[in-house]
């Protein structure tokens, strides 16, 4: 596995980021009007970003890279769904229509992310659906839904690894903007005639952030590329992985609202969203409390085989 990324790797993770930062529906705006509404950037995103980790095409790093970057910007986009959802399809023939991002998928399920937004469902392929029923969603910018299809087909094994790491992928990107809006309050913030910042009961907090981040970063990579690989050890890496990413995520937003201070739990502050979205995506496609479960069956059944 390479250490760092390729040129190719940062400069998709800067076209994403150049998207989705100008854009104008974010999770606030979705908040404030009560009712979802798909972002300008999701035409770009699902026109022109279709192949991005699908084998034989594309790396998933390349795919994960691009939604940390979406991730971090709290946007709500179906991109990152719809590309978990064409993950699922790894081993079939996946439909031109949807690679080019004319047909919207999102990934079968309970709850469904961007159902009443979506073309199809996906577990081991393309079903429709029989119902769809609104759920509140802690985070209204990540609309959720129970769906049954009337069909079921499994998903591949390699299929709901690689969806997981894309879920795994955002929350790595939602760490990382909760750890860049906290920064920012303590570099401009002062108390007693100082930034807040340099007071150490601040700085160690984001310390302690920025090193969760990185470390579950590490090992989503790191999984990713051991799926890409059929490497042995990567269902192991993988629940790690997305266990890491979550508590990572709502580490990292609890933190925010503890550096932003009293004003950090009120709703005008934007901490309290990237809490929403950590939350909401640490629950979906398996929680961090069922990954970690199976980490440990594994590293359990790897031992007594042994």
């Amino acid at each position: 596995m390479r250490a760092t990324f390729t040129q190719e790797q940062l400069e998709i993770a800067k076209t994403v980021r150049a998207l989705v930062e100008g854009e104008a529906v974010t999770a606030r705006t979705v908040l404030t009007a009560g009712e979802w509404t798909a972002p300008a950037c999701d035409i770009t995103l699902l026109r022109d970003f279709g192949l991005l980790g699908v084998p034989g095409e594309s790396a998933l790093i390349d795919l994960l890279v691009a939604v940390e970057a979406i991730g971090a910007t709290l946007v709500p986009s179906r991109f990152p769904w719809h590309a978990a959802a064409v993950q699922l399809l790894t081993g079939t023939a996946i439909p031109a229509d949807v690679l080019e991002g004319r047909r919207v998928l999102t990934p079968a399920g309970n709850p469904v992310p961007y159902a009443a937004a979506a073309n199809g469902f996906v577990d081991g392929a393309i079903q429709e659906a029989a119902e769809i029923v609104p759920r509140r969603s802690l985070d209204p910018s990540v609309p959720l839904s129970s769906v049954t299809t009337k069909a079921a087909t499994p998903a591949s094994v390699d299929g709901q690894r690689r969806a997981t790491l894309v879920v795994a992928a955002q929350l790595c990107g939602v760490a990382q903007g909760a750890i860049d809006l906290a920064a920012d309050q303590a570099r401009t913030r002062t108390q007693f005639g100082r930034v807040i910042g340099s007071f150490q009961g601040v700085a160690f907090q984001l310390a302690d952030a920025a090193t969760q981040r990185k470390a579950a970063w590490d090992l989503t990579l790191y999984a990713a590329w051991a799926v890409d690989n059929a490497m042995p050890e990567a269902e192991i890496q993988v629940h790690a992985a997305k266990a890491a990413a979550g508590k990572a995520a709502v580490f990292a937003a609890e933190r925010c609202i503890q550096v932003h201070g009293g004003m950090g739990i009120t709703m005008e502050a934007d901490p309290h969203l990237y809490l929403r979205r950590a939350l909401v995506l640490d629950a979906l496609l398996g929680t961090g409390a069922d990954h970690r479960r199976r980490v440990g069956e594994l590293r359990i059944s790897a031992r007594q085989n042994a």
